[in-house]
């Protein structure tokens, strides 16, 4: 972001540039003239004085053309400093007003760290960042047209979301919402083959970065999966399945809808075991009832790292299954529970 300013203001200083090189111009030109015309009466010394004194329009009275050139010099450049001035404001006004747009339309980057970055803000990326925002994440956004920049930044406070807009898949868009220091990237443009174009690009700045893919066909999963990305989301594929629940079991659905979003009733929870929490080398059933007991969260099930670092995950496991540090539990509980839990387990959740 430093270095986009920075030419921004190079830019502005090779603009004006010649504006100060024009009034350095009027005022050696006023001065040699004024000393020519009135070389009878005041030294050149006196003469830059004089010069210095009119195009300041100070005025002191002291030293004054006495003849006709000398008069019609005056005249001259008092228009001409007239004329400059009022340049420079006009340039300063519109230099002004634009820089103003460029940092409401996110163009000069994001210094972010540790933030989620959304690519596309369609009905995917809409709704994944309503949801990271309900859930305290940092976000920066990139859409695809600036009108809808101004929505956007109305959804959060700046030190928590960042909105552009540009090709979600461009490099330069990438680095400008600062891909490299992110935690992780939703791409969700709405198109496949930028969605696999944009996530790509991810993996070549930061090749370790967690990549989640939002795709229209299912079919797509294993070869984004070989291409590097975490996880594939099928919001189609999601959607029928919450629909056939709806059909003949709807209170499922509602439930799904209500753990899945943090703006409802109850939310699901991720959370890393450490050595320090609670509940790091329990069995599952003695961690279930504990969790129960302290918080009224739910314990539903645990992923486990594997050697390669991915995760393998077991919903609802034999009671007897030993937890581990560097486990993550899956929480399920009202919001109000949830909170009781974060503040009793001493971590963020996620991870």
């Amino acid at each position: 972001m430093v270095a986009r300013r920075l030419a921004s203001a190079l830019g502005f200083a090779r603009r004006i540039a010649w504006l100060l090189a024009a009034f350095g111009g009027v005022y050696v030109f006023a001065s040699v003239g004024f000393y020519v015309l009135e070389a009878s009466r005041y030294s050149l010394f006196n003469s830059f004085y004089w010069s210095i004194v009119t195009l300041g329009t100070v005025g002191y009275g002291d030293i004054v053309p006495t003849t006709v050139g000398a008069k019609v010099l005056t005249m001259a450049v008092i228009a001409m400093q007239v004329f400059l001035l009022s340049y420079l404001l006009s340039v300063l006004t519109t230099e002004g007003a634009e820089e103003s747009q460029r940092r409401a339309l996110g163009l000069f980057g994001t210094d972010m760290t540790g933030h989620i970055v959304v690519l596309g803000y369609g009905g995917v990326g809409r709704s994944a960042v309503r949801e990271l925002l309900v859930q305290e994440q940092k976000v920066a956004v990139v859409a695809e047209r600036a009108d809808e920049v101004p929505n956007l930044r109305t959804l959060g406070p700046p030190n928590r979301l960042f909105a552009t807009f540009g090709s979600p898949v461009e490099p330069d868009i990438l680095r400008r919402v600062n891909v490299p220091a992110a935690h992780s990237v939703i791409v969700a443009t709405g198109d496949d083959a930028q969605n696999m174009i944009g996530a790509l690009n991810v993996r070549v700045l930061a090749p370790t970065m967690r990549i989640v893919v939002a795709v229209n066909r299912p079919e797509l999963r294993e070869t984004l999966r070989a291409a590097g990305v975490t996880y594939v989301a099928s919001p189609e594929d999601t959607g029928g399945r919450l629909c056939a629940s709806a059909a003949f079991e709807p209170e499922v659905a509602h439930a799904i809808e209500d753990m899945v979003s943090a703006e409802v009733r109850a939310d699901i929870q991720e959370f890393v075991l450490r050595p320090t929490t609670p509940i790091s080398e329990q069995t599952f059933g003695e961690a279930e009832g504990i969790v129960r007991g302290s918080t009224g969260c739910i314990l539903i099930g645990y992923a486990r790292p594997r050697a390669d670092g991915e995760f393998d995950t077991f919903v609802g496991p034999p009671p007897a299954q030993r937890l581990a540090p560097g486990d993550a539990i899956l929480v399920v509980g009202s919001l109000e529970n949830a909170r009781r839990f974060r503040s009793w387990f001493g971590e963020e959740q996620g991870r």
